[in-house]
């Protein structure tokens, strides 16, 4: 089966030079998975790269194993899942052979250079203190920024414990091949715009709908003379109900007393909207994000997502100091100069 994949597929570019005595390389790779027990045989094993819903192969489960055999023109970052499962790992796809062993406490490919890097990661990532964890992701980064281990890194703590400003500079810092990644650049241009938003920073207005589908704008809000509590989220999601309680205090306490609550409905169906707003008695005004703002204005991965924006449009706080237990002090901060 010949690999074939722009979204993550990397070129390994360096190739040893040959001699005599050295061993061919591998033309085709074998991935083998071993299972503690048979309560998985029968199951399908699908291998798709990372952040994608291509499929790349597919397997069944047979004997308490699985096997994959095929032919990779290029190392491809790629996600294992048994499906219905929660079994799953990374892995890089790539010629030779290439175990998986599920009866491990922690599941990390081996058998192949750069699966073997894969638990040089891991091992680092266990051993190092806090403090210097800069210093090692950058000299990690450095090493393979225009590899296909860049993207194992990208999923990693060595990225993930990162500051913003510093993971815009390590995004920033990487080799052509990886900036084209798709998910690379949405990721560099979601903390660009997490960036622009900040607090202290004007807010960005924009255009959505109402539950009604006529043409709304934050702006609508915005610069009113109120200050405007922003709440981003979704019916599915349990954390953003758990903020609803929270959201009605202080919009019932300070609704005529110079605060305005807007929901900004996002990542959802629009059908969902109405039905949820019932169950949950939420009674302030609501824009449907159908330009997807949360991520590309605001820079948001995660909801519920809240912002204080003052009456001259400066965002004054994000998420933790207006969220749960802090919210209604943070309000009263502003609202009643405490």
């Amino acid at each position: 089966m010949k690999i074939l994949n722009k979204l993550a597929t990397v070129a390994i570019g360096a190739t040893a030079l040959f001699t005599a005595c050295t061993a061919p390389a591998p033309t085709s790779y074998t991935v083998t998975g071993i299972l503690p027990d048979s309560s998985m045989n029968g199951k399908e094993v699908i291998i798709s790269p990372v952040r994608s819903r291509d499929l790349i192969a597919s397997t069944t489960v047979d004997g308490n194993k699985f096997t994959f055999e095929g032919v990779a023109d290029s190392a491809i970052c790629c996600y294992l899942q048994i499906k219905g499962t929660r079994t799953y790992s990374e892995l890089i796809l790539e010629n030779g052979n290439i175990t998986l062993d599920f009866t491990a406490e922690r599941v990390i490919p081996t058998g192949t250079e750069n699966n073997n890097i894969i638990g040089d990661i891991y091992a680092v990532c266990d051993t190092m203190a806090k403090e210097n964890i800069e210093a090692i992701s950058k000299e990690w980064f450095a090493k393979h920024n225009n590899d296909v281990i860049s993207l194992i890194l990208f999923d990693s703590p060595l990225y993930f414990v990162l500051e913003d400003d510093n993971k815009i500079a390590t995004l920033e810092g990487l080799g052509e091949n990886i900036k084209e990644v798709e998910f690379i650049k949405k990721e560099l241009n979601r903390l660009k715009a997490r960036k622009a938003t900040e607090v202290g920073q004007p807010y960005t207005d924009f255009e959505g709908k109402d539950a009604a589908g006529n043409p709304v704008k934050l702006s609508d809000y915005v610069g009113k003379g109120n200050y405007v509590l922003v709440d981003m989220w979704a019916s599915w999601c349990g954390p953003c109900k758990r903020e609803i309680p929270n959201l009605a205090e202080v919009h019932n306490l300070y609704k005529d007393k110079g605060l305005t609550v807007l929901g900004i409905f996002v990542w959802d169906d629009v059908k969902n909207l109405e039905p949820t707003l019932k169950a949950e008695g939420v009674t302030w005004a609501q824009i449907i994000d159908t330009e997807k703002v949360s991520t590309d204005t605001y820079g948001v991965n995660g909801i519920p997502s809240i912002m204080l924006i003052g009456p001259d449009g400066t965002i004054l706080e994000r998420d933790a100091n207006v969220r749960g237990e802090n919210m209604k002090p943070t309000i009263e901060k502003y609202l009643l100069k405490k």
